[in-house]
């Protein structure tokens, strides 16, 4: 082969090339930002509506722990900022109760636990009953590790830093007390900060010192967990139809968990049902089993978290009992 045609084989190599480097870019960074568009439309088009609007229903975030060696740096009360925020964004029709509310019942600051350190699910559905809660939900922040990938092809391969966090979440109903919601999210996202300002004003080297993970992008994977955990949990609570719970009785009146804050008005009429039965599960796990319906109450008296009602149909009406809206 002669040095001319070897020239013009040359310059066709990298002509193609030229033309297809381009034609790469456009697919690789088409196609995230085809994916990034439909994340975004897909949030803009939810607009989830409560089966009973009229009703609003009171969901707890409980202790959320911070299993991780990151503790004592606002981590935990940033994503509980943020995951309120999202439900509250995602479902208007929902009020959320967190541990720095000045209302915070005392007692959902130590959830009951079985002897293995789980969460007891029976008697936390009895505790969310009596405060009038419709849901109660739990989590921790798991994992914080950063690592090293090596990514790219050929000679454009590279060194990337990333930092992967995951925190789980469940989400118990007081009606049941089975899970509504058990669920972990994953975020790995590049830290490109390879210079991270020390307090004292020094600098390192992350590429140099794997175990030092900047706070920022640790807060940003956090963030865009509690975003979608908030989507999560406002769709799986809201698509739950409204309970109350009877707190007491005494002759033909009855005391409900829930009142003013949640829409109940004097005049109300709500069916009562049987809520009393238990189901035995397995590893000992119980479970309320809603049961028939025995009878109406008519609301007489409305108070902000509570309400009085009168018996107006049926009997043998007891408290533990739930009520939802007649129809």
């Amino acid at each position: 082969m002669n040095k001319k045609v070897k020239v013009f084989y040359i310059k066709i190599d990298m002509l193609a090339w030229i033309l297809f480097f381009p034609l790469c870019v456009f697919l690789i960074t088409g196609c995230s930002s085809y994916s990034t568009m439909k994340k975004k439309t897909k949030r803009m088009i939810r607009d989830y509506k409560a089966p009973d609007e009229d009703l609003k229903k009171r969901v707890a975030i409980a202790f959320f722990e911070n299993k991780t060696d990151f503790a004592g740096k606002g981590l935990k009360e940033n994503f509980l900022m943020d995951l309120v925020e999202s439900i509250k964004t995602s479902c208007q029709d929902i009020l959320v109760l967190v541990p720095d509310d000045p209302e915070y019942p005392d007692d959902l600051s130590n959830l009951p636990r079985k002897a293995s350190g789980l969460i007891d699910n029976f008697d936390l559905a009895k505790t969310g009953r009596e405060l009038g809660l419709n849901a109660v939900v739990s989590g921790a922040i798991t994992e914080i590790t950063n690592h090293k990938e090596t990514r790219g092809i050929l000679w454009f391969k590279d060194i990337h830093n990333f930092v992967q966090v995951q925190v789980m979440t469940e989400v118990y109903d007081t009606q049941t007390g089975a899970k509504l919601l058990d669920r972990s999210y994953t975020r790995k996202i590049e830290d490109e900060d390879i210079d991270i300002l020390y307090g004292d004003g020094s600098y390192y080297d992350l590429t140099d010192q794997t175990g030092k993970i900047s706070i920022h992008i640790i807060n940003d994977a956090l963030k865009s967990i509690a975003a979608d955990m908030g989507e999560q949990i406002c769709e799986t609570v809201v698509l739950q139809p409204w309970k109350g719970y009877i707190t007491s009785t005494f002759a033909e009146k009855v005391l409900i968990s829930s009142g003013e804050k949640v829409g109940i008005a004097p005049g109300d009429i709500f069916d009562v049902y049987d809520c009393n039965g238990v189901f035995k599960g397995t590893e000992k796990h119980r479970f309320f089993i809603p049961g028939l319906k025995t009878g109406e109450i008519e609301i007489t008296a409305v108070y902000p978290d509570h309400a009085v009602g009168v018996l107006s149909s049926g009997q043998n009406i007891q408290a533990g009992g739930s009520i939802s809206p007649k129809d």
